[in-house]
């Protein structure tokens, strides 16, 4: 998970968890732990398997994360759209969660059956 998070948008994430005083946790990817604290915090909102996925996703391997977000072992240049433009923490956590739904849709063809 290290490597991945060395990605320059999981580092965006990074600093901004930071400047928030929250804790880091390096087994866990850094948008994904944005985006748990801005639905945590009543910042953003998230339909019930949208939560649900984000939360197992705290567990996931890094493989699966790379399947999951469609991250090559060589791409370096990963960039979730609009995610450069995000100045504010809840608007970077609101990207993660629009980019988490796009892939669930790609990955879970029923999702929106789910909601």
């Amino acid at each position: 998970m290290e490597r991945l998070n060395l990605l320059p948008p999981l580092q965006k994430a990074r600093r901004m968890l930071e400047e928030m005083g929250e804790p880091i946790d390096p087994a866990c990817l850094h948008s994904v732990q944005l985006a748990l604290w801005a639905v945590k915090t009543g910042r953003v909102e998230a339909g019930p398997v949208l939560l649900e996925t984000l939360r197992a996703m705290t567990a996931w391997s890094p493989e699966r994360i790379r399947t999951f977000f469609m991250i090559t072992e060589e791409d370096e240049a990963y960039r979730p759209p609009g995610w450069e433009a995000a100045e504010r923490a809840e608007h970077a956590a609101a990207l993660i969660l629009d980019e988490i739904e796009a892939k669930m849709l790609i990955h879970f063809p029923w999702y929106y059956d789910l909601c």
